[in-house]
């Protein structure tokens, strides 16, 4: 490669690329997806999600920990009990927009279906019609 050949702009971003691509592959897997809808709405330990999704013991806990990792989920111990509850963040609110875009781009109108189906409303609340609007 010709060294009088200045770097790319692009070049100097890329660490930026490559942490974007992380998170939106940490929101890529559907387990995680179900632990957050999980533990949003109210803190829970870690038996409490098991029941909550039906996922064993060790899935839950290796997937709790990169959400936490990741800055999604905050947690505190009491006694062996470990608590996680959703992290408010810039992170949480792109996840909450995602989904409710996603959940009304699969919406058939007239369907009488909507995305109150399973609790995404709840869940991931309108805040404002300008929140929403992508």
């Amino acid at each position: 490669m010709d060294s009088s050949v200045s770097p790319s702009p692009s070049d100097a971003l890329l660490p930026m690329y490559e942490s974007v691509a992380r998170y939106f592959s940490l929101l890529g897997e559907p387990t995680r997806l179900r632990i957050l809808h999980a533990v949003c709405d109210e803190e829970r330990c870690v038996n409490d999600i098991m029941q909550i999704t039906g996922l064993e013991q060790p899935n839950v806990s290796r997937h709790l920990a990169r959400l936490h990792q990741a800055g999604l989920l905050e947690r505190r111990r009491d006694g062996s009990r470990v608590f996680y509850r959703a992290a408010r963040s810039p992170q949480w609110d792109l996840c909450r927009l995602i989904a409710q875009q996603v959940c009304r781009a699969q919406v058939r109108p007239g369907s009488g279906q909507g995305c109150t189906a399973g609790g995404l409303e709840s869940v991931f609340p309108v805040e404002s019609k300008e929140e929403t609007s992508v």
